[in-house]
């Protein structure tokens, strides 16, 4: 038998949203407007939480009480304005379990009900997540293998942990990253680790995104054979406030569906501050952590210095397959280490780009630091780097060298 919980808030919004945290948590939740109502659910049967708000024009310490007194072995959670709390702490004392400051953090909310709930952990990695290693030290046979992703550095193989663990959500994952991070790729990623690895993406742009031809895609997707679709939506961030609302209305539904045959694969990717409330991305973001728990963070190539040789190895045979024309095919050592020391402010767009640019110029085999014109001459974040400093100085020498006589 699910275990119970009764969730008392005047905001029907906020009501809505923790009455579905707990319903994905598999709780039989029973929402009550007042005070008087949740009591009377408190007396009927026995309920393991007990979620209440401050300000429902009663005192909070005579609420607590009476709670104690309906149903004396429920967990109460309390959700308190930050500036009330001097007042909250007494209420420690008196019987309070947890509490909730407003603004609400979306995973703090999650975490602290799933544990009240008695069932943590539901957003942590699982035991054989990828880059585990056995006793005798040698990868595990039966982890995932990386399809899409090169994860060399301890930041990859921890996303490689969390995207795994992300899979086994019924909705999907929110990347989050700087602009320029691999959100396509971890995309991908996250379709191979649903059973998909040589599959495209759907891809919902902003401009073309309609909710009903989405809708009208889930269900014929449901309808048919084999694995299931994965839909991308690359800049959440851009969508019109009535696309946005449209979204998360669906996403609430497909929540409260809790499809396990056929679970819809979604993954939102936002370029934003985690720290910066004011972005235009924030709200959303925000509204969509209480239906997607699974929050999934790239780091920056800077960050990862391990991942840049074979990223840089790969790109190339890439760019060199698609355009055989193209003749080079490998890099002078000095220059990859020039490149794996820069600071990567764009990301691995920055770095695609950049390869895209000096293979197009490059005329033989071997790619060198000259190829890299406009990269080279761009300002750096390190300006007293020395081996930048000198590849700099190489590059102006050897262009002088190339450059055309002067007639006079």
């Amino acid at each position: 038998m699910s275990d119970q919980a009764v969730v008392c808030i005047s905001d029907p919004k906020l009501r809505d949203l923790f009455s579905l945290i707990l319903a994905d948590s598999g709780a039989m939740v029973a929402a009550c407007p007042d005070l008087e109502e949740m009591l009377r659910v408190l007396r009927a049967r026995f309920c393991r939480l007990c979620v209440v708000m401050q300000g429902m024009s009663a005192d909070m310490a005579d609420v607590i009480d009476a709670v104690r007194s309906a149903s004396p072995g429920t967990k109460i959670l309390l959700i308190a304005n930050r500036e009330d709390v001097d007042g909250v702490l007494p209420l420690f004392q008196r019987g309070l379990t947890d509490a909730i400051l407003q603004p609400i953090n979306a995973r703090r909310a999650v975490g602290a009900l799933q544990g009240l709930m008695g069932k943590p952990g539901l957003i942590s990695a699982p035991a054989d997540a990828p880059g585990r290693q056995t006793t005798g030290g040698a990868q595990n046979d039966s982890a995932y293998r990386p399809e899409h992703l090169v994860v060399r550095s301890q930041a990859m193989q921890k996303v490689m942990s969390e995207l795994w663990a992300a899979a086994k959500d019924p909705i999907g994952v929110i990347l989050r990253g700087e602009p320029g991070s691999e959100f396509e790729l971890a995309a991908r990623e996250f379709q191979a680790m649903g059973g998909d690895p040589g599959g495209y993406l759907v891809v919902l742009s902003h401009l073309e995104f309609n909710m009903d031809a989405l809708a009208t895609q889930v269900a014929l997707d449901r309808l048919n054979e084999g694995m299931p679709r994965t839909y991308f939506l690359p800049e959440v961030g851009k969508l019109t406030k009535e696309q946005a609302r449209e979204l998360l209305d669906f996403l609430r539904r497909e929540r409260r569906r809790r499809e396990t045959s056929k679970p819809l694969r979604i993954v939102i990717a936002a370029s934003v501050n985690e720290c910066d409330p004011s972005h235009p991305e924030a709200e959303i973001l925000e509204e969509l952590q209480f239906i997607i728990s699974s929050v999934v963070t790239l780091p920056a190539l800077r960050e990862r210095r391990e991942d840049l040789e074979p990223l840089v190895r790969r790109i190339l045979m890439d760019l060199t397959a698609i355009f055989p024309a193209y003749r080079a095919r490998s890099l002078h050592p000095a220059t990859l280490q020039w490149l794996c020391a820069r600071p990567w402010r764009g990301n691995y767009h920055e770095l695609v780009a950049a390869l895209r640019v000096a293979v197009k110029d490059c005329g033989n085999r071997e790619l060198a630091a000259g190829h890299f014109g406009n990269l080279s001459s761009s300002v750096s974040a390190r300006p007293f780097d020395l081996e930048e400093i000198a590849a700099d100085r190489v590059l102006a020498a050897v262009q002088m060298a190339a450059a055309p006589p002067v007639r006079t």
